[in-house]
């Protein structure tokens, strides 16, 4: 998984920016980081949109990042065991409709 990193203070970012908010350092680089991290807080989705029905329930999390970063996220559970807050996960891949993490067993 790769975020922005100001290369004047270091702070991450997601989604990516142009400038970095704390400093003001325009030079902001791709950086990999471990794409670790736990559950902060979730909802299960029971009644979607049109084009997301055929998926329910699914759930949308906030997870913190290991690095200090928080990103909305799907969680693909596939066994459809029980989601808690402080669940570890482990990210999954990217794509139009947004991050998607998994659990961890860490």
């Amino acid at each position: 998984m790769t975020v922005l990193r100001c290369k004047g203070c270091g702070t991450f970012y997601i989604p990516p920016k142009y400038v970095c908010s704390k400093c003001g350092e325009t030079s902001l680089e791709d950086y990999p980081i471990s794409g670790s991290g736990s559950v902060y807080t979730f909802t299960t989705i029971f009644v979607a949109p049109e084009q997301f029905k055929s998926q329910t329930p699914y759930d949308i999390a906030i997870v913190q990042l290991d690095e200090g970063l928080k990103v909305t996220s799907r969680v693909d559970r596939p066994d459809q065991s029980s989601l808690h807050i402080g669940d570890a996960v482990n990210y999954l891949k990217k794509d139009e409709l947004g991050y998607w993490f998994t659990p961890s067993t860490r």
